[in-house]
């Protein structure tokens, strides 16, 4: 509610330019105390009024003009020009109403119309110019700002956006493949294998979408690919996935594991491996911090297609997401050796 009142009033007072009225009111007041001539504060503030007048005429004649026409088209020596004669030509009438409206003044006319009076009016007329496109600039400065972190927020949910569309797609092909096998073969397992893919679906149609789900999902989700990995693939087949640590109360994004869980059977399951040994650990620590480990065995001989695949569209995907999602809270290591395959991959949880 409080919130609400306050935004409320920002919007009327921005609506019908309030503020201002409030900001020349308090300013007056400040220069009234400045100008002080021992009189009631009543006759001081009325004196201080005929002064200001004439900077608030100087004041915005710069911001809503010479500042826009001249200062951001960078033309800053006719800018500078343009402002001394604009503040030169407001102290003559200046000095008739001080001379006119201010009669502690009336038996000094000489004062009035010295070259001192020029001067120190020239630098009060400056000073408030300063200070007013000082308070327009920064405004500015600080609605753009707004107006970018708005456009950069959008953009990267419209990235996000796009980068799980090419997951979807990709791993709903990898996985109906792996059903089109199994009916060729008219496999027992196939029905199971549509059970378990019509939740994978469930998932990446449905849940995928939220910008969280709690990790026990996300697990959930793994087991039942491997299960369904496990079906295709058989006896020759070891997987070891482990679960360590408090899983109560906490989210991620989903799909950040999958693509390193797709490569590893996608590598690991070659035919010239006589038995496939897929080890997984999905830790999360104290510090809330989550350890993702999968490693798997390959053939001695991996021709250059092979290779090239493992850095395919899932590796960069991920990776994308990681730097938009994660940035400087994540690491991403990838060791690839004769044997075996590892990927360590470590976020910082908010």
């Amino acid at each position: 509610m409080v919130n609400s009142f306050f935004n409320e009033s920002a919007s009327v007072l921005n609506r019908y330019k309030i503020y201002h009225v409030l900001f020349w009111f308090v300013y007056i007041g400040f220069w009234s105390i400045i100008l002080s001539s021992g009189n009631s504060w009543q006759r001081d503030y009325f004196n201080a009024s005929i002064f200001i007048f004439f900077h608030l005429v100087v004041s915005y004649f710069n911001n809503y003009y010479l500042i826009e026409w001249l200062l951001f088209r960078k033309r800053y020596l006719t800018y500078l020009i343009a402002l001394s004669l604009s503040i030169n030509l407001v102290i003559f009438p200046l000095s008739i109403a001080t001379y006119k409206f201010i009669p502690t003044l009336e038996e000094n006319a000489n004062a009035i119309w010295s070259i001192n009076f020029f001067v120190y009016n020239f630098i009060f007329i400056l000073f408030t110019v300063l200070l007013t496109s000082s308070i327009k600039l920064f405004r500015n400065w600080f609605l753009k700002e707004q107006a970018n972190k708005v456009l950069e927020k959008l953009n990267i949910e419209n990235e996000l956006k796009f980068l799980k569309s090419q997951i979807n797609p990709h791993f709903l092909f990898n996985n109906l493949n792996n059903l089109y096998a199994l009916t060729i073969k008219q496999s027992e397992m196939a029905p199971e294998v549509v059970l378990k893919l019509s939740n994978i679906l469930r998932f990446g149609l449905y849940d995928s979408q939220k910008n969280k789900v709690t990790i026990n999902e996300d697990i959930q989700f793994i087991k039942d690919y491997i299960e369904l990995e496990k079906l295709r693939l058989g006896s020759r087949t070891d997987i070891q996935f482990d679960v360590i640590g408090d899983t109560f109360n906490k989210s991620i994004e989903p799909f950040l594991f999958i693509n390193f869980i797709e490569n590893a059977f996608k590598h690991g399951a070659n035919p010239t491996l006589a038995h496939i040994q897929i080890n997984i650990l999905y830790e999360i620590t104290d510090n809330n911090e989550i350890n993702f480990k999968i490693s798997n065995n390959k053939p001695i001989i991996t021709n250059s297609v092979s290779k090239s695949k493992i850095g395919g569209i899932g590796l960069k995907n991920i990776q994308a997401r990681l730097k938009i999602l994660y940035p400087n809270r994540h690491t991403l290591n990838i060791v690839d050796d004769n044997n075996t395959y590892t990927v360590i991959l470590s976020l910082k949880l908010i």
